[in-house]
């Protein structure tokens, strides 16, 4: 069975062979494939994680030209492909789509499966006109179909595959599929389909990459360029910093890349970009179906319409109605002690070209570059002398007393420095010193970047609580009140006893508190920077205050006797806290006037309350009964109760109405 399905197979190729023809390109067209005239010329690698390509293409006239690109590529070359062609333009830009097997077999009658034995294509061309031979016998017509049945020879039983045709003369031939058939398909546009079929079903085995066929117009021969942009893994910086004994260090930067193009790299001209650009994607490659609603078909009937349960509104005024509703922690370094110089590192053979954009700086390798696909490339770009102060930073919030050892750096190389890790060598004593981070440098500032504990300094942190202090002022009838709140931080520091130090504090910051400290170097967004200088062996203290400020202003007239006892007990000033005694004595008095007033009146309300209960007995016994003689009696002293109650009323509002004026009065005149 074995050698039977390897000589169907055998048989299958020979007709796939037969049946390719030759596709013609569009007249005055050319296909350019040849290295020496399509090649990248030039990448330029992004710290966004792009890469931009430019390709170099040779063409004569009215051409079309092709290159490969990675299918997870495909999206941004189509998002970013320009054509730069001098003597012509461009026609049209072609290639598969995501699933060209699927669509390719979309409208045909066999599938892919179907060319991997020729019984099973031969029965999917049911209907198709073909010539077969097997075993000295020759069958032509139309196909019919494919049997396979079980057979029993010498050896075993197997099965075997028989071709149903209807020839010309309308007779029904059968011919046994052997190893030894071969096979003609006579119709035309089926064995075109075929070929093609065979061809991408192929390809689509290893369905990772796709051609880019551009069309051009144009005479003459010409060079012309493509620019594209791709994903590309980030380009990185590592630094070599070396310090000497005095205030310049040598920086070395260099860059390590990575050719994740999908093609070999020959004699390309690379440049790096430290820019932080806005990258997107989308899938352009991909197909999007708008889906339409549905609707159902509709008979000769009509849809009852719906009730009518709205009032209408005129349209000027349902319009006026519906408009009615309708900010890096920057790491930084300092420099110590240094003893003797070491050798510096080996110079580049050549640096490479500088220049400050207005968004990034680029960054041109002098010489091209050879880099086979997959692989990784190291080489240096700045080799510069730089300003740079050895010194102790302390950041209170690392929980440490002791600083760390960091390095401060001015850049003045004229062009911004990306970020990039920082190996540090300090002279021959120490060697290796430590590692940083560079979270980039612009050009004309400086930046620290810290890369070792120091041990030998010792910086204690006494942090005291909030202070607060009142100031008043009264006039026009208003206390106008002041508390001025002040933390005081206190950073006593034990230097090293072998040398000399520069400690910087980075004192965080309180946002809306003033600042101030008698060694106050500069501010960054979240600290203050203080400097001291400590001697060997020496020791120093150094005071951070932060104040803040908060104004109120209150009406006295309109202040209750808490709100006065609460600022007179806080105002350290004598004789506005007198004055603001006073008025809690006099507030004190006119709550007492209004409690009189208020207990009068719920005597008053309840004694006129009790008369109207005695007016209602009296209405309900006999007129000249005894109970009606008492209940005259009783609304008798009543009455008298009543007008004596009125009376003291009276007299307390009064007094009440005395009080408010006396105290308003004192107000206006403070």
């Amino acid at each position: 069975m074995r050698s039977n399905e390897a000589g169907m197979l055998a048989v299958l190729n020979k007709t796939l062979i037969r049946a390719c023809v030759v596709v013609a390109m569009p007249a005055g067209l050319a296909f350019a494939q040849d290295d020496t005239q399509h090649r990248i010329e030039a990448v330029t690698l992004s710290s966004g994680g792009l890469a931009e390509i430019r390709r170099s293409v040779r063409v004569d006239g009215a051409a079309e030209f092709g290159f490969d690109v990675p299918l997870d590529q495909v999206d941004d070359v189509l998002k970013s492909l320009v054509v730069r062609d001098p003597a012509g333009g461009v026609a049209s830009v072609t290639l598969d789509g995501l699933s060209p097997v699927e669509e390719t077999f979309r409208h045909l009658p066999f599938s892919p499966d179907d060319l991997n034995a020729l019984p099973r294509l031969l029965d999917a061309l049911q209907g198709i006109t073909v010539r077969a031979s097997s075993g000295g016998r020759t069958v032509e017509g139309t196909v019919l179909g494919v049997e396979t049945t079980q057979r029993s020879e010498e050896g075993g039983a197997g099965a075997e595959a028989l071709l149903s045709v209807m020839t010309e003369e309308d007779r029904i031939a059968v011919l046994r599929l052997r190893p030894d058939t071969e096979l003609d398909i006579l119709d035309t546009e089926m064995r075109e389909n075929l070929r093609e079929a065979a061809v991408v079903s192929g390809r689509g085995r290893m369905d990772d990459m796709r051609t880019i066929a551009i069309a051009l117009e144009g005479d003459g021969t010409r060079d012309l360029l493509l620019d594209y942009v791709v994903p590309a893994p980030v380009w990185k910086t590592a630094y070599r910093l070396l310090l000497d004994d005095g205030d310049e260090t040598r920086l070395q930067a260099w860059a390590v890349i990575e050719n994740a193009t999908g093609e070999d790299w020959r004699s390309v001209a690379v440049t790096l970009s430290s820019g932080a650009p806005v990258t997107l994607t989308q899938r352009l490659h991909q197909r999007y179906w708008h889906v339409r609603p549905e609707i159902p078909v509709m008979a000769q009937t009509a849809v009852p319409p719906q009730p009518d349960r709205f009032r209408g509104v005129a349209a000027e005024k349902a319009q006026n109605t519906a408009d009615q509703a309708a900010l890096p922690n920057v790491q930084r370094m300092a420099v110590g002690q240094a003893a003797a110089p070491a050798p510096g590192p080996s110079a580049p053979v050549a640096l490479a070209t500088a220049a400050e954009g207005e968004a990034a700086a680029i960054y041109r390798l002098p010489a091209p570059v050879d880099l086979p696909v997959g692989r990784t490339l190291s080489v240096p770009f700045i080799d510069t002398e730089l300003t740079a102060e050895r010194i102790s930073l302390f950041q209170p919030e690392r929980d440490d007393v002791h600083p760390v050892s960091a390095l401060r750096i001015e850049n003045t190389t004229g062009v911004s420095l990306p970020p990039g890790i920082v190996t540090i060598y300090a002279p021959d004593e120490e060697g290796y010193a430590g590692d940083a981070q560079l979270s980039g440098l612009p050009t004309g500032e400086s930046r620290m970047v810290s890369f070792a504990a120091d041990r030998k300094v010792e910086v204690m942190t006494e942090a005291g609580r909030d202070e607060s202090v009142y100031r008043a002022s009264l006039g026009e009838g208003v206390l106008r009140a002041t508390r001025i709140t002040r933390a005081t931080t206190i950073y006593r520091i034990q230097g090293a006893k072998d040398a000399p130090r520069t400690i910087v504090i980075e004192h965080p910051r309180r946002q809306g508190w003033h600042f101030s400290s008698d060694v106050l170097e500069e501010h960054t967004p979240t600290y203050h920077r203080l400097r001291v200088e400590v001697e060997a062996g020496s020791s120093a203290e150094v005071a951070a205050s932060h104040e803040r400020t908060e104004t109120e202003s209150i009406a006295l007239v309109e202040a209750d006797t808490d709100t006065l006892v609460y600022w007179s007990g806080r105002i350290d000033d004598s004789r506005t806290a007198d004055m603001l005694a006073d008025l809690v004595e006099r507030r004190r008095e006119i709550a007492r006037a209004e409690t009189q007033v208020e207990v009068i009146g719920r005597e008053l309300a309840r004694t006129s309350q009790n008369q109207a209960r005695i007016r209602e007995n009296l209405a309900a016994v006999p007129e000249d009964s005894t109970l009606s003689q008492r209940y005259v009696s009783m609304l008798e002293e009543e009455e008298d109760r009543i007008t004596e109650l009125d009376g003291r009323h009276q007299q307390a509002e009064q007094r009440l109405a005395e009080l408010r004026e006396g105290f308003a009065t004192s107000v206006r005149e403070l």
